[in-house]
C-alpha cells in the first residue's frame, strides 16, 4: 500500500480484512501506524520510508504483539532506537527473517545487540555493521539458526562470519560505490574462502553480490578466478551477482573458466 494519497488511505483501511496476513507501507506517511494493531494474525509487515519522522504513532504500535508475525522489513529509515527495541521486545522471538535498513546499508550497533538478544529464532537477517566484530559475533551467539545474513562487505566482517557463524550457509553482500571501504582484494577474498574451507562442520555457501558499481567484487578477474576455483572445490554451491532492482541477473561463470 503507497501511502501518498491521504483521501484513499482511509477508505483503504477500513476495506482491509481484520484477518490479514500480509502488510506493505511505502511512500510517505500520512496516518498512525497504530491502525497495524488491528490485524492481530500479521505474518509479515514491511515499513518502506525514507526518514524516521514517517513512523507516525509507532509509539503505540511498539506495546502491540503480532503471535504470528515472522517476517519483518524495515527497510529505509527505521523508528527510534528505544521503540524498535520494545517492539522486538514483544515480537521478535517468533521472527523468522528481520531486515533492517538494508537499502542504505544503516548501521545501528545498540539495535544489533538487541536483535542478538530478542530475536533467538532468526534465520535471514539484513543488517549494518560497521567495524563491529564484537557486535556480529554476539549476533551469532544469540541468533545460532541464522542460515543467511545480508551485511554491507568489508573485509573485517567477512572474517568474523568465517569464524563465528554457526549454520551460515548463504552470504548475501551488498555494495555501493559510495561506501568508503568498498573493494575487496583478491588476497582478502581468497583468505576468506580458506578460513571458510577449514569450518568444521564444513558447509558449501551461496554468495550473492548486490551491487550498482563498477568496481564491485565480481569486476575483478582475480576474484572471479578464485570463486570459480572454490565453486569447483564444493566450497560454493552457488554463486549468483544481481542489481538492486534486479534479482534475477546472473553471472556467467563459464567466461572466466580456464580450458
Amino acid at each position: 500500500m503507497k501511502q501518498d494519497d491521504d483521501n484513499d488511505i482511509p477508505s483503504l483501511i477500513t476495506e482491509l480484512p481484520n484477518s490479514l496476513i500480509k502488510l506493505n507501507l511505502y511512500g510517505s506517511n500520512c496516518i498512525p501506524l497504530s491502525f497495524i494493531s488491528k490485524f492481530s494474525n500479521l505474518q509479515e509487515l514491511e515499513l518502506s520510508y525514507s526518514y524516521q519522522e514517517d513512523f507516525i504513532g509507532f509509539e503505540e504500535l511498539q506495546h502491540i504483539f503480532f503471535p504470528q508475525l515472522q517476517i519483518l522489513k524495515i527497510r529505509r529509515a527505521f523508528p527510534r532506537d528505544e521503540l524498535l527495541k520494545i517492539f522486538l521486545e514483544n515480537n521478535g522471538k517468533n521472527l523468522k527473517e528481520f531486515y533492517l535498513g538494508d537499502f542504505g546499508g544503516i548501521s545501528d550497533k545498540s539495535l544489533n545487540l538487541a536483535i542478538a538478544r530478542t530475536c533467538p529464532n532468526l534465520k535471514k537477517l539484513s543488517t549494518g555493521f560497521s567495524y563491529e566484530l564484537i557486535t556480529l559475533q554476539i549476533v551469532f551467539d544469540g541468533c545460532q539458526y541464522l542460515e543467511s545474513i545480508r551485511i554491507w562487505y568489508e573485509k573485517k566482517a567477512l572474517e568474523a562470519i568465517a569464524k563465528y557463524s554457526h549454520n551460515i550457509d548463504e552470504l548475501i553482500l551488498y555494495h555501493h560505490s559510495f561506501k568508503a571501504r568498498f573493494e575487496l582484494l583478491p588476497k582478502e577474498l581468497e583468505s576468506f574462502f580458506i578460513d571458510w574451507k577449514n569450518r568444521v562442520p564444513q558447509k558449501s555457501l551461496s554468495l550473492i553480490i548486490v551491487t550498482c558499481s563498477t568496481r564491485s567484487l565480481e569486476k575483478n578477474d582475480e576474484n572471479m578466478k578464485i570463486i570459480e576455483k572454490y565453486r569447483k572445490l564444493g566450497i560454493i554451491k552457488k554463486f549468483k551477482v544481481t542489481d538492486f532492482n534486479d534479482d534475477d541477473l546472473y553471472l556467467d561463470l563459464n567466461h572466466f573458466r580456464k580450458n
